[in-house]
């Protein structure tokens, strides 16, 4: 449902924050933006051989209340970027073993615009798991906002993962902290008037629940996270 209701994103505009936009509506808006194009790679965290590589199209749906004042004040009202109070940006991610660990990547651009994001990934095992024992991994993350000159995002994540396997399904959980920094421009007209600086510098708890299916051919994964805002992440993925 997640990678469907992804298809069809379009953006007919770029953002544009009005000269009404305080800081507090730039902060929101940031951060709920930097959830949106958080790169999980939609997977547990854990070491993979050497041999494991994995490729898919993954989707996230990020609530959005397109009647608050951080939203109107951010994206032009003929936009399309939300329905049914949800925004989905679907994603290309590969990911790939290197015995010590898992590394993966992820690119999405938005169609009809010059938006896009790119970000990766770094998993590595702090307890190995075993048929009876969980694994335990540590993962690194970053991802940026291209395609917008009023607005540039870098957002960084840590988080601390839990996962076990039970035959072909593979639950797992995870804890962190996603870092947020962003910068804003206003209209060049609004820059005859002395206006405050958009800026944010802040972070956003993070908590992740999830399953991971391994079939005989594609592997499906859904998660759902509690950050600024509730969101949720699908990926089919083909690998070995």
């Amino acid at each position: 449902m997640a990678l469907a209701a992804a298809l069809p994103l379009r953006a007919s505009d770029d953002i544009q924050f009005s000269p009404a936009t305080t800081q507090a509506e730039f902060q929101k808006f940031s951060k709920v933006v930097a959830q949106g194009i958080f790169p999980t790679p939609v997977q547990p965290a854990r070491a993979s051989g050497v041999l494991r590589f994995d490729v898919g199209i993954a989707a996230t749906l990020v609530a959005i209340d397109t009647n608050d004042a951080y939203y109107r004040h951010a994206v032009p009202a003929n936009n399309d970027f939300v329905h049914n109070g949800y925004a989905a940006l679907p994603r290309l991610v590969v990911s790939k073993g290197f015995s010590a660990g898992t590394i993966s990547g992820s690119y999405a651009k938005i169609n009809n615009s010059g938006i896009g994001t790119w970000g990766g990934a770094l998993d590595v095992p702090v307890i190995r798991g075993t048929i009876a024992t969980p694994e335990v991994a540590l993962r690194g993350s970053y991802a940026t906002l291209t395609g917008v000159d009023v607005f540039k995002l870098k957002t960084y994540g840590a988080e601390a993962f839990i996962s076990k396997g039970f035959g072909p399904f593979t639950p797992y959980g995870a804890i962190g902290r996603q870092r947020i920094d962003a910068h804003g421009k206003f209209p060049p007209i609004a820059s005859l008037v002395a206006l405050p600086k958009l800026e944010e510098n802040g972070d956003i708890n993070r908590i992740t629940v999830g399953v991971r299916v391994s079939l005989l051919v594609p592997k499906l994964a859904i998660e759902a996270t509690q950050g600024e805002v509730r969101s949720y992440a699908a990926k089919i993925s083909f690998g070995f």
